[in-house]
């Protein structure tokens, strides 16, 4: 069992302005929304401002627990927007957090210029005299839910280990329509595919295992497929689908709360780990994942709905068979 150093107790006014930094990625900003909700609810009254970079900004949108959102640019270039937010974060706080548990020079950076009483970060052995309370680094395999849930107990706050964000009804209104467009069956058993996370080779199932995978799946009378293509993702998942025995209709990228809404219209969703296995968590929506031994234990959503196939390597989910992922979705079947 893994065991971790005993974190202190720090008090939290009854109504504080808390700064709140998260410098990642859109599936990093999902995960962090069980620990904001859970100060939502511990600290109703209080004033909870997020700092995320610019690409988070329409997830950041979805997340109902926070009052105000500041954008972080990346281009050097945008001087003007780097200095208006700088001006606004300059407002002193009771409490900054920084919810990066590894390392970010930006973060830090921002942590070090934002007037706070109190600023709590994980132990990073870089820049740490930054913060003036720090809990213990995160383990090897200690999975994110677990970090975050130490972070709320270093506070006294109650904790649930689970994503959520809140979609618009204009939302849910664009999805059923793109989704009429595909004449979907009513009585099929929907599958969403989506081979993404192209950035990252070792967190990416192979493609033309993608194409062997979907061709069975498609043999199965009562189950009906879509692919789904992120931003940017339009030419290799189009390649995919180009290879595949049978036509199947492809969710070009939108809003991620369209995205979202669709995904919800689905039984189950197959997908490399990347930001669209968090935002199908916080939404409910069953998947079916290719895992390392890495994304197995730090990334895996908590919940039963949540199924998959994990690598003996662990780094990489390449090496996964197809006949193991057909046999884990087969059994998942109507």
């Amino acid at each position: 069992m893994l065991q971790y150093f005993i974190v202190p107790i720090f008090d939290l006014p009854a109504a504080p302005n808390v700064t709140v930094l998260l410098i990642g990625r859109i599936g990093d900003l999902l995960v962090s929304t069980a620990f904001l909700r859970a100060l939502r609810r511990a600290r109703p009254q209080a004033r909870i401002r997020l700092v995320v970079p610019n690409s988070s900004e329409e997830t950041a949108r979805l997340v109902p627990w926070v009052d105000e959102i500041l954008l972080l640019e990346r281009a050097p270039q945008k001087f003007l927007s780097h200095l208006k937010l700088l001006r606004s974060l300059r407002t002193p706080c009771d409490l900054l957090l920084d919810l990066n548990p590894s390392f970010s020079r930006r973060s830090a950076a921002l942590a070090a210029l934002i007037p706070a009483q109190v600023k709590v970060s994980f132990r990073k052995g870089r820049w740490d005299r930054v913060f003036s309370h720090q809990i213990a680094s995160p383990g090897e395999r200690e999975p994110m839910l677990e970090r975050y849930a130490r972070l709320a107990k270093s506070f006294g706050i109650a904790y649930e280990p689970r994503l959520e964000i809140r979609l618009e009804p204009t939302h849910e209104e664009e999805a059923r329509r793109i989704l009429e467009e595909t004449r979907p069956r009513e009585s099929a058993f929907k599958i969403a595919v989506h081979p993404g996370n192209f950035k990252k080779f070792d967190n990416r199932w192979p493609e033309e295992k993608f194409v062997e995978l979907t061709n069975l799946l498609a043999e199965h009378f009562g189950v009906q497929l879509f692919y789904m293509a992120g931003p940017g993702e339009e030419k290799p998942v189009s390649g995919i689908v180009s290879r595949l025995a049978a036509p199947v209709p492809i969710l070009s990228p939108r809003p991620i709360g369209v995205t979202g809404a669709w995904m919800r219209e689905m039984d189950l969703c197959v997908l490399n780990i990347t930001g669209t296995t968090h935002l199908a968590a916080a939404l409910g929506v069953p998947t079916f994942g290719f895992y390392s031994g890495y994304t197995d234990a730090v990334w895996r959503p908590s919940s039963p709905i949540h199924h998959g196939v994990v690598s003996q390597s662990w780094q990489s989910c390449r090496d996964i068979p197809v006949a193991a992922a057909y046999a884990g979705i087969k059994a998942l079947l109507p």
